[in-house]
């Protein structure tokens, strides 16, 4: 108990830590009996001065009970804020997984609508194909058919030709054998002139034949030829064009495959990332389950820690009473502690309560007093818990005190306990000891037991 109570105060002997001298001696004198008698007054002074140092740590030891409490549920306080704030982080990391592969599933969506899209028009390109190599084949039917009514009359005027021909060299013949005969002797041959008048206007008449014969001919064959000719041009015309559809058709076909194919691709990614979105949705769930578990656990540590603590408070006001100081008029306090901007206030804080105000400052700034009285605790008070923060308890009244948190170890505080201070007295110095981010100073006021708000308190 005496190692706690120099971890709680760190202090060395003071002035006023002497065993108290008798009174002193008005004769001179000497002897065994004398010896014997101061040797007794030593020895009872030295149980007197033994017996004055435990009783205060018989007394303290409900402080120190308290401390290694509040301790313990301020560790369980930071490590069940630091597992919701895990728990959050996750989430959030889960959240943004979510949020990628929904971005993901918009961008694939998106390629497989643009793929759709041109499946699609290789889709109408191909019927419209489809419908072209139609039409090309019915124009090839109706020109073959064409080319056969057309060979059909070419070989109906070539047998009319070969008979005109026929006719037309029957005629010839007919037409030299004539004129083999003059017209004296066809006269002179014929039984009348009237049958020589028949035989010369049948041979006129043979003539105008023999004309219109040829012409005819000439005219069938060119006709003929023509007809062909414009058969076969047609024929290859609609072959080229059967044949360059055919490959425009195959050409879409495989493009059409292809984007069925990046169709297929698109669809069966968006289904993986719409599994690993639901994943990550279950697990930000999940993780935001733990956190309300974790805030709820939080919640009730921290109702604990209060109640701790305003034991804690009722035992600092103890102490403030003990101190056989003045009552405390309400009067604001002569001064701030330190100057610097305020990062917490009084009041709810992280799901708890925040029983003072922190205020940011560099390293090593000089504390000051804020009020005169007593300092009743300097040290480490949770040090029996694995705490190391450095605080310095002030009682300013019997019913009022205040609490610096934090101080720095390395230049220690300048108070001791039991010392009287004035206000602006320095006391320590801002530093970053116990459960801190940064520099900065706890500064608590208990008024009746109770931590109240220190903003209305101060000047």
């Amino acid at each position: 108990m005496s190692e706690m109570r120099r971890l709680l105060t760190r202090r060395g002997p003071a002035w006023d830590d002497a065993a108290r001298m008798g009174a002193p001696r008005s004769i001179r004198g000497g002897g065994v009996w004398k010896r014997g008698l101061r040797t007794g007054i030593v020895v009872l002074a030295t149980a007197a001065f033994l017996i004055g140092q435990h009783a205060p740590a018989l007394a303290d030891d409900p402080l120190a009970d308290l401390l290694r409490q509040k301790a313990d549920l301020e560790r369980a306080v930071q490590i069940s804020r630091q597992n919701a704030e895990r728990y959050r982080q996750v989430a959030g990391q889960y959240d943004a997984a979510a949020g990628q592969a929904i971005a993901h599933i918009s961008e694939l969506a998106d390629q497989q609508n643009a793929a759709q899209s041109e499946a699609e028009a290789l889709g109408y390109q191909i019927a419209i194909a489809e419908e072209q190599l139609q039409l090309v084949a019915f124009q090839m039917n109706e020109t073959k058919a064409l080319i056969d009514a057309l060979k059909s009359d070419a070989a109906s005027q070539s047998r009319l030709l070969g008979q005109r021909e026929q006719q037309y060299g029957r005629h010839l013949r007919l037409t030299y054998r004539q004129a083999l005969v003059s017209p004296l002797e066809m006269l002179l041959s014929s039984s009348s002139l009237a049958e020589f008048a028949g035989r010369l206007q049948a041979m006129v008449l043979v003539n105008r034949q023999d004309v219109q014969l040829a012409n005819e001919i000439r005219v069938l064959r060119t006709e003929t030829a023509a007809k062909q000719e414009l058969a076969s041009d047609k024929e290859k015309e609609i072959l080229g064009l059967q044949d360059q559809v055919t490959k425009q058709r195959a050409a879409l076909a495989t493009n059409k495959l292809k984007y069925d194919g990046l169709v297929a691709e698109a669809q069966s990614s968006i289904d993986k990332q719409e599994l690993l979105r639901q994943s990550a949705t279950g697990l930000a769930g999940a993780a935001r389950q733990q956190q309300s578990a974790a805030t709820r656990e939080l919640g009730q540590l921290n109702k604990q820690l209060e109640q701790t603590e305003a034991l804690y408070e009722d035992l600092v006001a103890q102490q403030a009473a003990r101190s056989g100081l003045a009552v405390f008029n309400g009067s604001k306090l002569p001064l701030w502690p330190i100057r610097g901007p305020l990062t917490s206030g009084f009041g709810p804080r992280w799901g708890g309560f925040h029983n003072g105000i922190d205020i940011a400052a560099p390293m090593f700034t000089t504390l000051r007093a804020a009020c005169a009285g007593e300092v009743t605790t300097v040290g480490r008070p949770y040090i029996a818990s694995g705490d190391t923060a450095v605080v310095v308890i002030i009682a300013c009244a019997r019913n009022f005190g205040i609490l610096y948190g934090h101080l720095d170890d390395k230049k220690w505080p300048i108070v001791k306990v039991g010392q009287r201070v004035q206000a602006g007295d320095p006391i320590g110095y801002v530093g970053m000891t116990g459960w801190t981010t940064g520099p900065h100073l706890h500064f608590m006021t208990i008024l009746n037991g109770r931590a109240v708000d220190p903003m209305p308190y101060m000047p």
